[in-house]
């Protein structure tokens, strides 16, 4: 006989929720409209309840209820009227009870036991006035240490069998098993983890792997879900419903757009149960160092899996409801850390052409010059120096060749004895309306008119050791006496 049954398995754990001898379902429906065996109409005819139940005794499955036909010896239609019974066979359950086990285990502790003890449908004990075992029979008995059937803290595991071996339950009693209490608290969800292995088996009572599987994206990095089976039934329970993924409080935080980074790479472990690596690459484009680490841990989605956490528009934790208005402010000032999400292509894709308008002030074009001085990084962003610029100033007559005193160096008298200054603080800038040779003109040593263009202090031997090709622009010989 097999004992990997849901009436029993070979473990003499003593259940609190028992399946006794008889479980519900109808011996003789056409005898009772409530379906049930009338025990007491037939009370003469059998003396013992192991004559008709003698897998009790034997613990053989087949057993347990008299075979077909028995009731014909009787019901043949002339004696008795002829009735139509199917034995029920044993109840699915996932109830860990073995009838001679039990017998067994009592006997050895001196007591006894009978059928009455568990199955009598009342006190005082009226013969074959019987029922199917109730939870409080085997409370007389068995001390439950928790508060209730479904408290948190019950040790499920002691009656029960792990889901996946109580082969014989369908789905549909699956789907009604009771809900505990604990799982409509707040925050259950985030704090539904296991924290010991009892708490893990007690789980399995009523979840099977793809219950995890659903909302958490890192299953198959998480001992305690690689610990359940997997089970077809609660498959297609799981099968259409919506992962979950409520918000962590740390979450709520006003700053967290901004402070979320820092415990991402402290505790990226605990961001994999809900977060794949688009959750971070919807904002984090380039991927800064950090964040690639971040990224490279997390899971990668899978077809069919966890869906994840969704970011969506994740930029509004981030920025103020009215931040496009005054991104300007914060983009001048804090540039490196727009570029930690946002690319230089996504900011020319509203600042290049027609929109550009709406970057610069009015009438910037007329003082533009002072700030493309003080700043001109920041014009490279959009434009390029080298077209953009020379472009412009080619086409106004600004960068016409021979003219030193022109409105883009400020109008200064002498502007050319004081360009040097200028030039060595920001020779990009320079760059985009001169070439070498206007430079060259002036300062080569056989090109040009020789005008040293070194400020004090020029270190010439440690410049020519770093790069003498630069030197030689200039110098037709070397300038510090190396040949």
């Amino acid at each position: 006989m097999s004992r990997t049954t849901g009436v029993g398995a070979g473990s003499i754990i003593v259940p609190v929720l028992a399946l006794l001898l008889v479980a519900s379902g109808a011996l003789m429906a056409t005898l009772r409209a409530d379906g049930e065996f009338p025990h007491q109409a037939h009370e003469g005819l059998f003396p013992t309840c192991e004559g008709c139940h003698v897998g009790v005794v034997t613990g053989v499955e087949e057993e347990l209820f008299p075979p077909v036909g028995s009731c014909a010896q009787c019901h043949d239609g002339t004696r008795e009227d002829e009735v139509d019974w199917v034995s029920p066979g044993p109840r699915a359950s996932n109830l860990r009870f073995f009838h001679p086990d039990h017998q067994e285990l009592v006997e050895a502790e001196g007591e006894s036991v009978s059928c009455q003890s568990c199955h009598a449908e009342e006190a005082p004990v009226v013969r074959m006035a019987i029922q199917a075992a109730p939870a409080e029979s085997c409370l007389q008995c068995h001390v439950h240490e928790a508060e209730a059937h479904l408290a948190s803290g019950a040790e499920c595991a002691m009656c029960h069998l792990p889901l996946t071996e109580a082969e014989r339950l369908p789905a549909s009693r699956i789907a009604s098993f009771p809900w505990p209490d604990s799982h409509d608290e707040p925050g259950f969800i985030s704090q539904h983890a296991p924290g010991t292995s009892l708490e893990l088996i007690s789980c399995g009572v009523c979840h099977a792997r793809e219950t995890c599987e659903r909302c958490h994206v890192n299953a198959d990095r998480l001992d305690e879900i690689a610990s359940l089976d997997w089970d077809d039934r609660v498959a297609g329970l799981e099968e259409g419903l919506v992962a979950e993924y409520p918000v962590p409080d740390t979450h709520l935080a006003p700053d967290w757009g901004w402070d979320h980074g820092d415990l991402a790479y402290a505790e990226t472990a605990r961001c994999t149960n809900c977060h794949t690596q688009p959750s971070c690459t919807e904002c984090h484009l380039d991927g800064e160092r950090q964040a690639a680490q971040v990224i490279a841990n997390l899971p990668t989605p899978i077809p069919g899996g966890a869906p994840g956490v969704d970011v969506g528009d994740a930029g509004e934790t981030v920025h103020p409801w009215n931040f496009s208005d005054q991104h300007a402010t914060f983009a001048a000032t804090g540039a490196l850390e727009c570029a930690e999400c946002h690319s230089q292509q996504y900011c020319s894709d509203c600042h290049a052409g027609a929109d550009s308008r709406d970057f610069h002030p009015d009438n910037f074009l007329e003082r533009h010059a002072l700030e493309v001085f003080a700043g001109g990084a920041d014009c490279q962003s959009c434009h390029s120096t080298e077209a953009f610029c020379r472009d412009c100033h080619v086409e106004t007559g600004l960068a016409s060749e021979g003219r030193l005193n022109v409105a883009f160096h400020t109008g200064q008298p002498l502007w050319v004895l004081t360009h040097g200054q200028a030039a060595r603080i920001g020779l990009e800038s320079c760059a985009s309306c001169h070439r070498q040779t206007d430079c060259l003109a002036c300062h080569s040593t056989f090109l040009g008119r020789g005008i040293n263009p070194h400020g004090p202090g020029f270190e010439a031997e440690s410049m020519a050791a770093r790069n003498r090709v630069t030197c030689q622009w200039c110098h037709l010989d070397d300038p510090v006496g190396r040949q």
